[in-house]
């Protein structure tokens, strides 16, 4: 499996053989703000939103969470896994202190990061209330949209005339505002923004029927400082192992039995 980052896929094991060599002996030496990683662990920060990462009282978990530690374990390493802020994640993995982060792709993640492989993909939708519904997106013109910041945004979206974006911390954030009449909809992945709600103690008979806008996917981000090739075809297979055994599936099935039956709207 051949990653991105930025540029041409075709380029990224010759650029990574190049990183490797240029360095003169000094490649695995980490930078003065981070800690060296050993060759077998992994260090891996999951995005604090729900479903996907969560600190609870048993500790951390969430379905990107507990994905990221099966990458880790198939391609035979120790996963060192912290939940973090969603923003926090680019600049982690800018300055080595992090190895690996999922999540949609941006192009400040391609700038920092190699896109290893695309882990899950997840409807992109805008939520509406439901006294308020937004029920086709030309209704968007001259209205208020929250879209989490760095959240990649679709030129359906973004070219649509009259339309006010107002950039949010991440899905909570979205939700609190759509709720508190703040703006008229809100951005994001259906798991994202309905998870957040769920969690901020929602129902979801409070939201009109999603728009489904596009998908996309959950990639999986492999620090520059640390993607060697092999490392990079490690990742990667097994990624493709967890997904064609079924245990990726079987994770976001579960997440999605979280609902109960206050099952997300569709």
């Amino acid at each position: 499996m051949r990653p991105e980052s930025g540029g041409a896929q075709s380029r990224l094991r010759s650029a990574g053989r190049r990183r490797i060599c240029q360095a003169a002996g000094l490649a695995c030496l980490a930078p003065a703000w981070g800690r060296a990683a050993g060759p077998d662990v992994l260090r891996i920060e999951t995005i604090q939103s729900e479903p996907f990462g969560r600190i609870g009282p048993q500790g951390p978990g969430g379905l990107m969470y507990e994905i990221g530690n099966l990458i880790a374990q198939r391609a035979g390493l120790v996963a060192e896994n912290h939940v973090v802020p969603y923003a926090r994640t680019v600049l982690s993995l800018q300055n080595g202190v992090s190895d690996m982060v999922l999540r949609f792709s941006n192009d400040e993640l391609k700038a920092v990061a190699y896109r290893v492989a695309p882990v899950l993909t997840l409807p992109t939708v805008v939520v509406s209330r439901r006294d308020a519904p937004v029920l086709r997106l030309e209704d968007l013109s001259r209205l208020s949209l929250a879209v989490p910041r760095s959240f990649p945004m679709p030129e359906s979206l973004a070219n649509l005339a009259g339309l006010r974006v107002q950039s949010v911390n991440n899905n909570e954030h979205a939700v609190q505002m759509l709720m508190g009449r703040r703006v008229d909809a809100a951005y994001g992945s259906n798991l994202g923004l309905f998870g957040a709600a769920r969690g901020m103690g929602l129902r979801m008979q409070e939201f009109a029927r999603p728009l489904l806008v596009e998908r996309q996917a959950f990639w999986l981000h492999l620090s520059l400082h640390r993607g060697t090739p092999e490392l990079i075809e490690r990742l990667g297979r097994a990624v493709e192992a967890l997904q064609r055994d079924g245990s990726i599936a079987r994770l976001y099935q579960r997440a999605l039995e979280e609902f109960g039956d206050d099952r997300m709207p569709a």
